[in-house]
């Protein structure tokens, strides 16, 4: 009977076998990309469709702007649900793409500075921090500026535009 027998892994080959498998996920990378654009770009699309086209969701938009003391609250509820369906959009298709992270980060911030941060209620700053950064518009916002500094990856109409 013959035993097969494999050298033991010795630390070099260990650190070859984790720096080639570290460099083969940088070719995957636009894969990571095209997950994240595709599911916050649906994310506001679907919701700004839902805003608009939705009666009951239009009006649940109008009261949050109105308690948040928000001017003009009709035209501003409309106009955050058009960004957030047309820039949504554009996300998804990864067409103008810095334009469309620039136009729903700041609805992002402003849902932040208005609504979301009355939320956090913790008094321990590391327990406020922590409270903060669940929010989940915290974390469209660190997406958005993802794909803002990234680019939308080499699958989109940015790409195919640019090359």
């Amino acid at each position: 009977m013959q035993v097969c027998y494999s050298p033991p892994l010795n630390l070099a080959s260990c650190m070859f076998w984790i720096r080639s498998f570290v460099n083969e996920l940088h070719t995957w990378q636009w894969l990571g990309i095209l997950i994240a654009r595709l599911a916050v770009g649906l994310l506001f699309f679907l919701s700004g469709r839902a805003k608009l086209f939705i009666p009951e969701r239009r009006e649940v938009m109008r009261q949050t702007m109105l308690n948040a003391h928000i001017p003009f609250p009709e035209l501003n509820a409309l106009f955050v649900s058009i960004v957030e369906f047309v820039c949504g959009a554009l996300i998804v298709l990864g067409a103008l793409t810095p334009l469309a992270c620039l136009m729903l980060g700041g609805v992002m911030i402003t849902a932040i500075a208005t609504t979301a941060i009355r939320s956090v209620k913790a008094s321990a700053p590391l327990d406020w921090l922590s409270d903060l950064l669940y929010l989940p518009e915290v974390l469209y916002l660190v997406i958005l500026l993802l794909l803002f500094l990234s680019g939308p990856g080499w699958f989109s109409a940015d790409s195919l535009i640019l090359s």
